[in-house]
């Protein structure tokens, strides 16, 4: 009888057992809770890649329209409704106007929405002359200025996009007003400018030349 009372476990050491198995048990669970945690972060990592990524490529797609659409024109007047499609649709402009330098002037050659008196030949100025200056397309902080963040107040651009030819500035397409929906630019806005800038000049020159030799 005395071994068996010395075999049985006392009261104390069973106490001791339960706490230990219930120390190991909160660690398990503290344990899968971090695990958990981590999976949840990588979930959310995972998703935000994804959307960079989908992004990216609506980005890129819309892109290689505006392209396409540039250089497939078969003569100028089908490259400038290409523009005009390309500055409604995918710009968001409501007002536009698109310009070529000649003897240091300059001249309209396409406008969407523009007032008569903006289309006439002129020296360029503010914002404009710094476009053609630099080669680098401005645009005011919001689609939406306030008259005093244009060029010539109190109805100066919103954005000013060179048409660069080689080495040179060929043109200008001046916006004066997006769609009242746009209300931040977003940098497609920027990569699409950028496209413009280096792509619509060449295209409208070669459109130009093939209606020529139509």
């Amino acid at each position: 009888m005395k071994r068996d009372a010395e075999a049985r476990p006392t009261a104390a050491q069973t106490n001791e057992s339960a706490r230990d198995r219930l120390d190991r048990c909160q660690a398990e669970v503290v344990r899968l809770r971090r695990r958990a945690e981590a999976a949840e972060a990588a979930n959310h990592r995972m998703a935000a890649e994804h959307a960079e990524l989908a992004e990216g490529l609506s980005v890129l797609t819309r892109l290689w329209v505006a392209a396409s659409a540039l250089h497939e024109a078969a003569d100028e007047d089908a490259a400038l409704r290409a523009l005009e499609e390309v500055m409604i649709n995918l710009a968001g402009t409501e007002e536009f106007g698109v310009f070529e330098v000649e003897g240091g002037l300059l001249v309209p050659v396409h406008a969407f929405g523009v007032a008569d008196a903006r289309l006439h030949r002129r020296a360029p100025a503010g914002v404009v002359a710094r476009v053609l200056e630099s080669g680098d397309a401005w645009r005011a902080d919001s689609p939406h200025p306030d008259p005093a963040d244009g060029a010539d107040p109190p109805c100066g651009p919103a954005a000013c996009i060179p048409l660069r030819m080689g080495g040179r500035v060929a043109g200008v397409v001046v916006v004066w007003s997006f769609l009242p929906q746009k209300l931040t630019f977003e940098p497609f806005d920027l990569e699409l400018f950028a496209l413009l800038a280096n792509r619509a000049a060449p295209a409208l020159r070669a459109a130009r030349l093939l209606g020529a030799a139509a």
